[in-house]
């Protein structure tokens, strides 16, 4: 028995030791025996035991209430690294990201993006995403979906099957009205990533339907103003959107 005894004061001061260690601290010899010892080590700071103790920024979970963004950063998300201490490695100042497939990903809101080809007033290329394209307000909804056989669905653009169009509020989020050329004929309101971009009054689909007529949904003009239009007999440009649901 008092062997044992011996064997857990010696393993709990082990333990005092490396805690001491981790902490940086000068280890302190548990004096009363085992009781002492325990309680010595509960009393010290431990980095992972999920309680932020004295010189942690963060531990496990507990972070403080920080994220990237209250640390400076754009968006990502923050995480406890193995010290304790704040891993920002997840955590970036580049809101607009090309993913190089014809895709563009806005960090601030998570939400993946068309990124437009061909030229304003060229011919059509014919692919899915060429500027030029025009559709009703139905048909957007699937211009970039692919067909389906019933069984399989093929032709979805850049691999991804549940494009969408945006919301008035998630369209106007990627403008920026400071944009040089922003307000003219020749210039665009949106960051030259994303494509190239119909100019002037030129009008782009929404998904948000007008309250007080539902025949008719919101277009954003190329230069960032509203315009509502009706959904059957009208042609227009599309943005599309994905990930997220639209308000």
């Amino acid at each position: 028995m008092r062997k044992n005894s011996l064997t857990l004061i010696v393993l709990c001061t082990t333990l005092v030791w490396a805690a001491n260690v981790a902490a940086e601290r000068v280890v302190v010899p548990a004096k009363g025996g085992l009781p002492a010892c325990q309680d010595v080590l509960s009393a010290l700071p431990l980095c992972g035991n999920g309680v932020m103790d004295s010189g942690e920024q963060c531990d496990q979970s507990q972070l403080s209430d920080q994220t990237c963004a209250s640390l400076g950063f754009l968006a990502g998300r923050l995480q406890c690294g193995a010290s304790c201490q704040f891993d920002t490695s997840g955590c970036t100042s580049t809101r607009f990201v090309d993913n190089g497939d014809g895709t563009v990903t806005d960090n601030q809101t998570g939400l993946m993006w068309e990124q437009t080809a061909g030229m304003v007033g060229g011919a059509n290329t014919g692919v899915l995403n060429d500027v030029n394209s025009t559709y009703a307000w139905a048909a957007a909804w699937t211009a970039l979906n692919g067909v389906s056989d019933s069984y399989t669905i093929t032709g979805c653009f850049a691999n991804y099957c549940d494009w969408r169009l945006p919301s008035v509020t998630e369209f106007r989020g990627i403008l920026n009205l400071s944009q040089e050329g922003c307000g003219t004929d020749t210039g665009s309101c949106i960051d030259p990533i994303f494509g190239p971009t119909q100019l002037g009054y030129a009008k782009y689909w929404t998904a948000t339907t007008v309250d007080w007529n539902p025949d008719n949904a919101w277009t954003v003009m190329g230069y960032g103003s509203l315009f509502n239009l009706n959904k059957a007999s009208n042609s227009l440009y599309v943005r599309a959107v994905r990930r997220g649901s639209c308000p």
